[in-house]
């Protein structure tokens, strides 16, 4: 098994250091899934349960997130990799691109006693009253995770949904999120066609909903399936953990990009966060019942 990958954008820097820290705030490890053409990281833990976080990073574009992509997978049939890290010693490894100017970020796995993913990055560091311009190593022990256990880390990427809404913005859905957590232990989430979208609290005492119009909104479709005539009333709804949706929104660091929710229909609740053109990051949350 080999990889390699070098980030020489200053932004993609900063932003692979903004994912990490995210998934850091919500489990303790994660997933990481190298393949010929992308990286997913993903929380630890399967899938099976309904609820999973995980981040796509295109890696087959040279002038994209990644200026060199090498990688050989555990062998041709199956050209994959799967390592387990600890998120925090990666947010400590990446936070040198937080306030400094890097040259380049290197990532590779290698091995010494123990596997790691090594982290090398070189730059201007300002250090107080001092600047320098030293390499910077880390390594990160990891644990490659055997061929047999890698269904427990399959996504639902092919998942069909009812509707697709455009969502507020991160900084407002927070505030909302932070008060109603604390009157229920779940909150719906209602989205129609017609572009209206509700955050609906329910106790013994009182409906508590917020409401927000003219969001682009579209029907969930198959990939290839006809276009059909669209009804306006169409509409769908998911109850989910009110406490697991606002730990999401506290825990992103990323508050200025597109927020775009899936909703399947008393199923799932998908939310999508586009950091950039091939860059972006979902998490699931199942229906949920606690009556």
């Amino acid at each position: 098994m080999k990889f390699r990958a070098v980030i020489t954008d200053t932004l993609c820097m900063r932003e692979l250091l903004d994912i990490v820290t995210t998934f850091s705030r919500i489990n303790r490890n994660i997933a990481i899934n190298i393949q010929p053409t992308k990286v997913l990281i993903q929380i630890d833990g399967e899938v099976e349960a309904g609820q999973c976080l995980w981040c796509e990073i295109d890696a087959s574009d040279r002038n994209g997130f990644f200026s060199e992509f090498v990688m050989d997978g555990v062998d041709k049939e199956h050209n994959q990799i799967y390592l387990m890290a600890a998120a925090t010693n990666l947010v400590q490894a990446l936070s040198y691109t937080k306030n400094n100017s890097m040259d380049y970020v290197k990532l590779k796995l290698v091995k010494t006693d123990v596997a790691c993913l090594a982290v090398e990055m070189s730059g201007i560091v300002h250090n107080e009253s001092d600047i320098m311009n030293p390499k910077v190593q880390h390594q990160i022990p990891v644990t490659v995770v055997p061929r047999s256990e890698w269904h427990n880390f399959s996504l639902p990427l092919d998942m069909v949904y009812d509707l697709t809404v455009l969502l507020p913005s991160v900084k407002s859905l927070k505030g909302l999120m932070d008060k109603k957590k604390n009157m229920s232990p779940s909150v719906t989430i209602y989205a129609t066609l017609a572009g209206e979208l509700s955050l609906v609290v329910e106790t013994d005492v009182v409906t508590v909903a917020s409401h927000f119009k003219g969001l682009q909104c579209a029907r969930g479709k198959p990939p290839g399936a006809a276009d059909e005539l669209e009804d306006e009333s169409l509409e769908a709804a998911c109850k989910v953990d009110a406490k697991k949706l606002s730990t999401l929104l506290e825990s992103v660091d990323f508050c200025e990009t597109k927020m775009i929710a899936n909703i399947k229909n008393e199923h799932l609740l998908k939310i999508k966060f586009e950091l950039r053109e091939k860059a972006f990051m979902n998490f699931i949350l199942p229906a949920v019942d606690f009556e």
